[in-house]
């Protein structure tokens, strides 16, 4: 091959690159878009009174199936679906569960969770919006998951669908999938903190004054 084609050959590849770069950018913008106009449920920087329906100083998980992750409800009205580090017993987790979750530095900050979501209460039901936020490889995500409460330390996730336009086809005949799977609960001491990435995007606050006083002490975290 000459040094001409081969010359050739690299303007198109690097034109494709460009092209399906410009392409990701718009349908994740497309995407946020519509997360944003579809997330109803709002966080109010106040207490949901979710402890007078279950427990919450723990985690809730499949007893039978324990690696298929955990949930926690926290009072302020944030929810997250994740996982605890491998060879862990319960009692370790029981102990310092803070220690026990997966987590990861990020723009000197703790992370950890795998979904992270935003939750409202009516009678029995505890109704979550799910997200998962777009990256170089895949793009939003937003769900939409229900919890029956059968008692104080037991939930039942009775139904999950998709909210995206693009979950309308991809889910044709599986939305909304109808589910039986009860979670159990198990208390825990040094539980981890409710800090997201869910939580610095301005759209997911119902007043804005709110999520400014919530980035002003995230900031002074990240500078300590």
């Amino acid at each position: 091959m000459g040094s001409l084609a081969i010359l050739n050959l690299n303007i198109m590849k690097r034109e494709l690159i460009i092209f399906v770069l410009s392409l990701c950018c718009f349908t994740c913008a497309s995407q946020k878009k519509e997360v944003i106009e579809k997330s109803t449920i709002k966080l109010e920087e106040r207490n949901t009174n979710i402890r007078d329906l279950i427990e919450i100083d723990g985690y809730y998980t499949r007893h039978d199936y324990p690696q298929y992750g955990s949930y926690m409800f926290f009072e302020d009205g944030t929810w997250v679906y994740f996982s605890f580090k491998r060879d862990l017993s319960e009692n370790e987790i029981k102990a310092d569960m803070s220690k026990s979750v997966i987590s990861w530095i990020e723009k000197k900050q703790v992370r950890w969770g795998s979904y992270w979501g935003v939750y409202k209460t009516e009678s029995d039901i505890i109704i979550v919006y799910r997200y998962d936020k777009a990256s170089f490889w895949k793009g939003w995500s937003l769900s939409e998951e229900r919890y029956k409460v059968i008692d104080r330390e037991t939930v039942q996730r009775i139904y999950i669908r998709g909210l995206l336009k693009a979950d309308d086809s991809s889910y044709e005949f599986r939305t909304p999938w109808i589910s039986d799977h009860n979670l159990q609960f198990t208390s825990a001491k040094s539980l981890p903190s409710s800090d997201c990435w869910l939580k610095e995007e301005k759209w997911i606050w119902r007043n804005e004054k709110d999520w400014e006083a919530y980035m002003e002490r995230i900031n002074k975290l990240k500078q300590k």
